[in-house]
């Protein structure tokens, strides 16, 4: 079982909107210098649903590479139908990873929990490796309810953890419903009240810019360091609600600011074209950094 802060790993582009594998690869060694508890990959930040299939696989490979067994790294998965994600969870495999994440099957989100059943069962079937459930009805249409996950757990065995990020219900039912060899993370930032009581950690985009001040928000927690752990949270709730006003006026292109503020060269981010941030809004964002302790 995995626990800790795991970083959704955005998949950076070069502005004719092909893959930045060179950017991509300094993510990931960002990611380390920081020691993070893994890497979650091809998910809403790694832009997975905007990808074809074999640039996910090729995405997969270059995080796998470059991560080279230095933490583990959950590879994303998840698409509308069976066929592809079985594919992509054969490769996931194939290649080393240590777990997939799989978001129900989207668009058709009138799909009776039966046919969601299947569909994990059938990526069960093929693929060995532990499955994390991605939790996310407001992109996909298909809630995964305390319930319902305990279901799939009882029909799906190799279910090892789930992702909270919009459920319909709270952390507390996910975490006393499941049993024990399921890993809960929030998709949230606000770690210190949820860890105490059994959440396993943390997959959230608003601060996967700042890896060292969630790392160490989580490694206080678990040493019981709530002094510490108060006074990290309290800088990581600084950097989530600057995150979720900015990205509210200005988009997902949001997210790359924050990446060229800590000197990484994000080039464009999401895909698609964004219009560029004001230098007004620019500026607030450098100077919560600045506060929090992460730029000078």
């Amino acid at each position: 079982m995995y626990r800790g802060v795991l970083i959704p790993v955005i998949t950076p582009f070069h502005e004719d909107s092909s893959v930045d594998e060179d950017t991509l690869r300094q993510l990931v060694d960002f990611y380390f210098r920081a020691r993070v508890h893994g890497l979650f990959a091809l998910g809403s930040s790694g832009q997975g649903p905007a990808l074809s299939a074999e640039e996910r696989k090729s995405v997969a490979e270059i995080v796998m590479d470059q991560a080279a067994g230095r933490t583990p790294v959950i590879i994303h998965v998840g698409c509308a139908d069976t066929p592809t994600t079985v594919e992509l969870a054969k490769h996931a495999n194939d290649i080393g990873a240590a777990a997939i994440g799989v978001i129900p099957p989207y668009y058709y989100c009138d799909a009776p929990p039966s046919a969601v059943l299947e569909h994990y069962r059938k990526v069960a079937e093929a693929c060995p490796l532990p499955i994390y459930i991605y939790e996310n009805p407001k992109y996909c249409g298909i809630s995964i309810s305390p319930d319902f996950g305990v279901t799939l757990k009882k029909e799906v065995p190799s279910i090892k953890g789930i992702k909270v990020s919009y459920g319909d219900g709270a952390m507390e039912d996910y975490v006393k419903y499941f049993p024990d060899d399921v890993s809960v993370f929030t998709g949230n930032a606000d770690l210190f009240g949820l860890v105490p009581f059994g959440v396993a950690g943390m997959i959230n985009p608003p601060t996967s810019s700042v890896p060292e001040l969630t790392v160490a928000l989580f490694e206080a927690l678990d040493a019981r360091d709530y002094e510490a752990a108060a006074e990290a949270q309290a800088k990581v709730t600084q950097v989530t609600q600057m995150f979720i006003s900015t990205q509210k006026k200005y988009g997902r292109g949001t997210i790359a600011e924050t990446f060229r503020l800590r000197g990484l060269p994000v080039k464009r981010f999401p895909r698609w074209e964004t219009a560029p941030l004001p230098e007004e809004a620019i500026e607030g964002m450098r100077a919560v950094y600045r506060e929090v302790g992460v730029l000078d």
